[in-house]
């Protein structure tokens, strides 16, 4: 008879005492997680309300519960002595025997103290201010209305030296024209000053060139062959030209197409002509043949025999017929 003994045994996790444990201890801790967020919910809330109240709020630290008869428990929050000052003047306390009306408007009435306290330091400030300059004068040397006192524009600057700033701004032109391209200087730099633009005459003659080629090189020294070079040099980096070039091209390749195709129609025609004589000497020499064919095909040596043997028959026939006709009309004449 088998022993059934596992049941028994204290290890057996099918054991009844450990089911209901296990069942216990889950909803302690279901428990506990429920009630950890139900206070974290309430510090939550608590910390809110402070902000709004305009109070510096207190991290509180959500107490741990080991059963479910445990009682939650705050932690105490240690301040600085700094905080502790901090917090102690911003926390907004009752004095014995006062209500929360009382407190919030002893309150009241202290923030409009110190508003007003404020207000005549600012209001003193300014009659100073105003006293001090009602001494300036509101006009220039010149006579014209100035708002603006010598002690507010002292940190403005000076007024500016035109000769100076002209020349000036001619050094940095000057410095700026060696690297930098302006629309000005089209033409070449420095080239066309002081001369006028060739759109701007209205003649319709033809326009000539703004200034003629030099014969210097970059040094001043003699160079008769650069207007030759500056002229090939145009009419390489001319887009007109090229185009020309290339339509000039285009005219003559059309040409030598036309030719070929003629050349080659020509050709055509040749041989086509040739194929035809050939093919007529071909049906001419063709029937010759034939008709030499033909004229054989009858030929025969017995034939002249036949013809010599066939005569007296003949003869005899014809003398036949003869008597028979003279002889039928003889019968007819009597009769």
């Amino acid at each position: 008879m088998p022993l059934h003994l596992l049941g028994k045994k204290s290890w057996n996790v099918y054991n009844p005492d450990n089911i209901a444990r296990v069942r216990r201890d889950e909803e302690q801790a279901k428990y506990r997680e429920e009630e950890e967020e139900r206070r974290m919910q309430e510090v939550d809330a608590e910390r809110r309300i402070q902000l709004l109240r305009g109070e510096r709020p207190r991290s509180l630290s959500p107490p741990c519960l080991s059963t479910p008869g445990e009682a939650p428990q705050l932690e105490t929050h240690r301040l600085s002595e700094a905080e502790l000052g901090t917090y102690r003047h911003k926390k907004r306390r009752r004095i014995v025997g006062e209500d929360d009306t009382d407190r919030d408007i002893r309150f009241a009435r202290e923030e409009a103290a110190r508003y007003d306290a404020k207000r005549d330091e600012l209001l003193s400030s300014h009659r100073e201010g105003k006293k001090r300059d009602e001494h300036v004068p509101i006009t220039d040397s010149a006579g014209h209305i100035n708002l603006f006192t010598d002690d507010m524009t002292r940190n403005q600057r000076a007024e500016k030296n035109v000769e100076a700033e002209a020349e000036k701004h001619k050094k940095q032109r000057a410095f700026e024209d060696q690297y930098t391209m302006r629309l000005s200087n089209a033409a070449g730099f420095k080239e066309s000053a002081g001369q006028t633009p060739w759109y701007s005459s209205g003649s319709t003659k033809e326009v000539q060139a703004p200034n003629a080629m030099r014969n210097t090189d970059v040094w001043g020294n003699e160079d008769p062959l650069r207007q030759e070079r500056e002229k090939a040099r145009i009419d390489a980096n001319d887009p007109l030209a090229a185009m020309k070039a290339g339509v000039r091209g285009l005219k003559t390749a059309q040409k030598e197409r036309k030719a070929w195709q003629k050349q080659r129609l020509r050709e055509l025609e040749d041989l086509e002509r040739a194929r035809k004589s050939e093919s007529g000497r071909r049906r001419r020499r063709r029937s010759h043949s034939r008709d030499s064919l033909n004229s054989l095909e009858g030929f025969s040596l017995d034939r002249n025999d036949k013809k010599h043997s066939s005569e007296p028959r003949e003869r005899s026939r014809r003398s036949q017929q003869e008597y028979r006709h003279r002889h039928h009309r003889t019968r007819h004449h009597h009769s």
